[in-house]
């Protein structure tokens, strides 16, 4: 098909159809897509450093007024404004990026002043841009607590109160908000509190986070059940004023021979909590009946005393009850002003009054409402010494339980999840826990002796006895399994944390402290969430807001906040001279209003706070500078537009991250400046201090985007895995002012060895890849530091010509005014004879430009002029501003007259921003190019090496065995479980190489100073978890190597016999895959390889007992990929056991399965072609039983033994008897019942 368009007439007049190649119109939507993806969100412009997004927060909050010094504003509130008029995307993408503007730790000069969380160096999110929730939820404040729609009739309204706020502070409440008809989520707990808000409304949460419980900030609309929510209890808010009950006295129409009570007092208060229980409305009187009489006597006489001069009529009713009648219409309308509602039993609440009085006055109205409703049983029974106390209240109203259960939390007394009696159809609401019913008695309490003395048999109760729902989730595990000498305590409820608060924090590190102390201060109520519900109907939601760093305020016992914004100031820079015409705009998304394309941009902002971002086939990563080292560096340019790169960096040294750091070496910035890309190491600031005798390493600062916590958990894990030695713990005491990261050593650890241990395998040593892309004219283009430079200063020379174009067009209209004016006033009197017989203000107009050659704009201003403007002092301001503007005009036309006086003007800018916003640089920039090896650090040592059957390897000093006598039981070589047993053991120098060979050919490479040193009873590390083994491998023989050299040679024999020769040199390049080293056949696997010369005698030595002696060179050397020669023939059921190098002077040790073994001359083998069947080595009888091993020995050589079970003899060579080929040896080893021998190897001893 041909690729150009063809087009066909439809069936109907007008329709067209398009005929395009695919490939063509997929290309040419790719291309559009990836443009759009290009220009619209992932690269910065060049001019001044911002993506869209950016750009239009601070164009739309520059527009909303919010300057520096202007009050914060609701982060959803500028999301919501960006979002309507500029940036039609998700308000996650919107916040996000405003978020990263007010971040310390992501801008070098944030341009964004935030207040509130806006996340940590620690990887924790910020918090959500609003809160909003019901109206019926109840907030404590210091004027009571009522709901948080009572609170204005208004969409937004100041207010003034102090708020219950995270951690039991008392802040500020300033604003007031009602958000409108939002989608909600219901969120209810095992206890049954409940909280319904927004989507995006953030609580208190306890998560476990990395292994370590944390108290994070989540979403609604991220929570799910079973996660666990932060309750207040510890911290209580009531109203300090006694509420005020005058307005609701009824006025008119009504008998006043009744007196009111004109304030809340505690006799009111149990009136209503008894009424609030046993009362009821019936003919518009107001009903109470109780069977004790005290308590009924109690209630007439509060009656009598609060309202003198009321009338009560009673009667005797079914059921021994005697019942008032309250039915003094004033009484009764005035109770139900003050909030007793005349509703069913089933709708009943607590007085709004109420909830707004002081704590005495809720004191007795809780026991008031207690003595009516509730109930209290002193149980007997086998558990808790036989006694228990059961404390509940009960109604037919879930709104009034609910009200309670938050009433009660204020006090700091926990409820049960109410249930409903199906008997009577009530609620039933249980105080639980020994605190809690403890608490309520000593701050509430019971009317009736009866039940007061019931009450206080809980100072008889196990103390001990807590509520099986009041635990601390997380930290008793989290708290055993780091530290391991408190395995056998509890910690999951508050007693046992305070029983054993000495112990611990003789123990914690720094967090696991402050945790702690938090959590006991606070005594949070931890609950799990039970039920997630997203409502259909919408409600109306409020916000109230808190002015303090946190933002969080308590309701319903949940702990909520959110942030506020401003521009910071330097983002006045970037904006100003915007309304000057001084950058383009285009329409918006849907045309209705316009937006910049680029800022003005003052400061030079891509170099300053940097830009990252993924684009389609692109990316950009450009790190933060110094602001005063960026304006010396253009006004460099501006002096010497030929100066070079290098000649810049004497101005300009290089990146300056906001996280400070030290960049190692120069050559990494010299390439990124010089092409636009290139890498710059980047390690943290880590300081050595002394506590005590103590050394320490302190981490002062890290790289730039690291997270700390993960940088911390890193170091943590590493040393667990004991990658890392010689560290014996690690704390963060990080605070507001910066990083401290404690890093204990362990004695006799050299703390340069730890430091570039840390430096090798943390994130505290990283690469910095700068790609320095950024749009010009809409393409995206690769920039050199020159280059972008001269970028940036093209756009201000463009910004500040069109300024001064704008700011000479409005002074010459001025001064065209004035000249109208001056003109006026000096024919003054003629001027105004014309105005007045002028028949109108056209006919003025028309007159004043005939006469005195005046243009429309000079007349009409001439008849806008006030009389004032007539006094001798005025007349000579104007000639004032005239001649200023003059002098202005001109001044301006001679800078646009010269490019020079517009450079003269950036300059003078410049150094303005210097002295405002300049600073000393935060990252250090060291000379050091190549970071010290840690091998360089390590001493050169002969180490024992052992590996077991299941891969297990450790090291050990060569000192940790002793010399023992032939025939000894020995001692641990290893900790083994039945499974494993140890396999190899080998001595190896720290500074060697361990070539591993694995049963699948591979070879993978080793230090051997990167084994981790370990007891001798430790059952090592996995060696998979230092080389990248395959799944399914199975590392078989580890072989040492000081130096890869073409004159030495690796020979590899396998099980059947096959044996390959490849030179050394051939495995001089480590891969971090490994490589293939033997190519095997199905079945087959290595079992052995030495380090040979090229000439060296072999001998192979197979399972049954038979050897055969080549010399090498019967082997020709061959690469590593091959497959091999044979080396022995095997006899069915054989399989090569070993291969040694037969020198003449050395002895062959063979060893048995059974403990046996002996010594044979080399010579006594004789000579056979390789790939024969072998002599007789050793006979394999039942005493003896198969070979396991086959070693080259001098009697001079320290021999090790190792049976199955980890049990290790060490023995000199010279006791092991010399003896023939064909005999049956000694024994070398006693074993126990059901252990074998399974490995040997010699010590050489170094003569002085």
């Amino acid at each position: 098909m041909s690729s150009e368009k063809q087009e066909d007439e439809g069936d109907n007049k007008g329709d067209k159809i398009v005929v395009q190649v695919i490939e063509d119109e997929m290309k040419s939507a790719y291309l559009s897509y990836a443009m759009s993806v290009i220009v619209g969100r992932a690269l910065p412009d060049a001019r001044d450093g911002l993506k869209p997004v950016h750009r239009r927060i601070l164009y739309a909050m520059n527009d909303m007024g919010m300057r520096h010094n202007t009050p914060y504003k609701k982060c959803a509130r500028i999301v919501g404004e960006v979002l309507g008029k500029y940036h039609p995307h998700g308000d996650s993408a919107v916040y996000d990026s405003l978020v990263r503007m007010a971040q310390t730790f992501s801008l070098r000069y944030m341009l964004v002043d935030g207040q509130g969380n806006f996340g940590s160096i620690d990887g924790d999110n910020a918090a959500a841009m609003r809160y909003c929730i019901a109206g019926d939820s109840l907030i404590l404040s210091d004027k009571g607590m009522f709901h948080i729609s009572s609170i204005s009739n208004k969409n937004e309204s100041a207010i003034n109160m102090k708020i219950l706020s995270y951690n039991g502070k008392k802040n500020l409440a300033s604003k007031f908000f009602n958000s409108g008809k939002q989608n909600l989520i219901e969120l209810r707990t095992n206890l049954g509190y409940k909280i319904k808000g927004t989507y995006n409304h953030p609580l208190l949460c306890w998560c476990v986070k990395d292994d370590i419980p944390k108290i994070e900030w989540k979403l609604l609309e991220n929570i799910k059940k079973t996660d666990i929510v932060i309750l207040s209890r510890g911290s209580s808010l009531f109203s300090k004023k006694t509420v005020d009950l005058k307005k609701y006295c009824p006025k008119g129409g009504l008998k006043n021979d009744v007196d009111m009570p004109d304030k809340m007092n505690n006799e009111l208060a149990f009136l209503l909590g008894a009424l609030v229980s046993e009362g009821s409305f019936h003919n518009n009187q107001i009903l109470f009946n109780n069977k004790d009489e005290q308590f009924y006597k109690r209630i007439k006489s509060i009656l009598t005393s609060q309202f003198k001069g009321i009338q009560l009529y009673e009667r005797d009713i079914k059921g021994g009850y005697t019942e008032l009648s309250i039915y003094e219409q004033k009484v009764v309308v005035f109770l139900k002003n003050i909030g007793l509602e005349a509703v069913n039993s089933d709708k009943k609440s607590i007085p709004f009054t109420v909830l707004m009085s002081t704590k005495d006055n809720l004191k007795s109205f809780l026991k008031g409402l207690f003595e009516g409703d509730g109930s209290i049983i002193h149980k007997t029974d086998k558990r808790h010494n036989g006694k228990s106390i059961e404390l509940t209240y009960n109604s037919k109203s879930s709104k009034l339980i609910e009200q309670l259960k938050i009433l009660l939390l204020n006090f700091g007394i926990v409820t049960t999840n109410p249930y409903k009696d199906k008997r009577n159809g009530c609620y039933k609401l249980i105080i639980s826990g020994y605190n809690s019913i403890k608490k309520f008695k000593e701050e509430i309490s019971f009317f009736s002796e009866r039940k007061k003395n019931i009450l206080s048999n809980i100072e008889g109760l196990n103390s001990h006895r807590m509520s099986k729902t009041d635990l601390i989730p997380f930290i008793g595990v989290y708290l055993r399994r780091k530290y391991k000498m408190i395995e056998r305590y509890n910690f999951d409820r508050y007693n046992n944390l305070e029983e054993n608060y000495d112990r611990l924090i003789r123990i914690l590190d720094y967090n696991d402290k402050n945790l702690i102390n938090v959590i006991l201060k606070q005594r949070y109520l931890f609950n799990k969430v039970k039920h997630i519900k997203k409502l259909r109907k919408k409600e109306d939601v409020f916000s109230v807001k808190i002015d303090s760093n946190c933002h969080s305020f308590v309701a319903n016992g949940f702990i909520n906040h959110n942030t506020e914004a401003r521009l910071a100031k330097i983002s006045d820079e970037m904006l100003q001279d915007i309304d000057k015409e001084t950058v383009s705009f285009t329409d918006n998304f849907d045309g209705s209003l316009k937006e910049p394309t680029v800022l003005p941009s003052k400061i030079p902002n891509l170099l300053a706070n940097g830009s990252s971002g993924i684009a389609v086939g692109m990316a950009t990563n450009i790190p933060p500078h110094n602001i005063s080292e960026l304006t010396r560096g253009v006004i460099a340019l501006i002096d010497n537009p030929e100066i070079g790169v290098l000649e810049l960096m004497q101005y300009i040294k290089g990146p300056d991250f906001p996280t400070g750091g030290i960049i190692a070496g120069r050559n990494g910035v010299i390439s990124a400046y010089s092409s636009g890309k290139g890498k710059i190491l980047v390690k943290g600031v880590v300081e050595e201090e002394k506590r005590g005798e103590k050394e320490l390493l302190v981490i002062k600062e890290i790289p730039y985007m690291v997270n700390k916590s993960i940088l911390i958990e890193e170091i943590a894990n590493l040393v667990q895995e004991k990658r890392i030695e010689g560290i014996s713990d690690i704390r963060d005491e990080s605070a507001r002012k910066g990083i401290r990261v404690v890093i204990d050593l362990k004695r006799n650890f050299s703390s340069d060895i730890v430091l570039n241990q840390l430096f090798k395998h943390t994130r505290l040593q990283t690469t910095f890849g700068i790609i320095m892309v950024a749009l010009v004219n809409n393409q995206p283009k690769t920039l050199t530091l020159k280059e972008l430079l001269i970028n940036y200063l093209e756009h201000r020379q463009d910004v500040v010509r069109k300024r001064t174009a704008f700011d000479l067009k409005k002074s010459e209209n001025r001064a065209h005014v004035l000249e109208g004016l001056i003109v006026a006033l000096k024919n003054i009197d003629p001027v105004i004879k014309l105005i007045k017989e002028s028949e109108s203000a056209t006919n003025a107009k028309n007159g004043l430009m005939l006469k005195y050659s005046l243009t429309e704009i000079q007349a009409v201003a001439i008849l806008d002029l006030k009389l004032q403007k007539l006094a001798k002092l005025e007349r000579h301001n104007i000639e004032e501003e005239h001649k200023k503007l003059l002098r202005l005009i001109s001044e301006l036309k001679s800078v646009l007259a010269s490019e020079q006086k517009i450079l003269l003007i950036i300059k003078s800018e410049l150094e303005e921003i210097t002295q405002k916003y300049g600073d000393e640089r935060k990252t250090q920039i060291s000379d050091e190019e190549e970071t010290l090896e840690i091998e360089d650090l390590i001493e050169e040592e002969d180490v024992v090496v052992t590996l077991t059957n299941t891969g297990y390897v450790k090291r050990l000093p060569i000192e940790t065995y002793k010399l023992q006598r032939r025939g000894g039981k020995g001692v641990i070589a290893t900790g083994t479980r039945e499974e494993d047993f140890v396999e190899d053991l080998f001595i190896a120098n720290t500074h060697s190489y361990l070539l591993v060979f694995t049963d699948k050919g591979k070879v993978y490479w080793l230090k051997t100073y990167q084994i981790p040193e370990a007891t001798r009873q430790a059952r090592g590390r996995p060696i998979i978890n230092l080389v990248d083994v395959e799944q399914g491998e199975k590392v078989l023989a580890v072989i040492p190597v000081k130096n890869f050299d073409s004159n030495h040679y690796l020979l590899t024999a396998t099980r059947r016999g096959v044996m390959k020769k490849t030179s050394l040199e051939a495995y001089s390049k480590p891969r971090r895959g490994g490589i293939i080293g033997l190519k095997l056949d199905d079945g087959d696997e290595v079992v052995s390889v030495v380090l040979t010369d090229g000439k060296a005698d072999i001998l192979l030595a197979t399972k049954k007992g038979k050897a055969v002696k080549f010399n090498e060179s019967d082997v020709r050397p061959v690469g590593r990929a091959s497959r091999g020669v044979r080396g022995i023939s095997l006899r069915k059921g054989d399989k090569l056991i070993g291969m040694i190098i037969a020198t003449g002077d050395k002895r062959v040790l063979t060893v048995t399965e059974n403990g046996y073994g002996k010594k044979t001359m080399t010579s006594d083998y004789r000579f056979i072609r390789r790939g024969g069947k072998g002599v007789i080595n050793i006979k394999t009888t039942q005493r003896n039983g198969d070979v396991v091993a086959i070693k080259s020995v001098s009697d001079g050589d320290e021999l090790m033994f190792i049976s199955r079970n980890g049990i290790v003899i060490r023995t000199m060579s010279s006791e092991i008897s010399t003896i023939g080929r064909n005999t049956q040896g000694v024994r070398i080893m006693r074993l126990g019942e059901g252990d074998c021998l399974v490995s040997a190897a010699k010590i050489v001893i170094e003569e002085s």
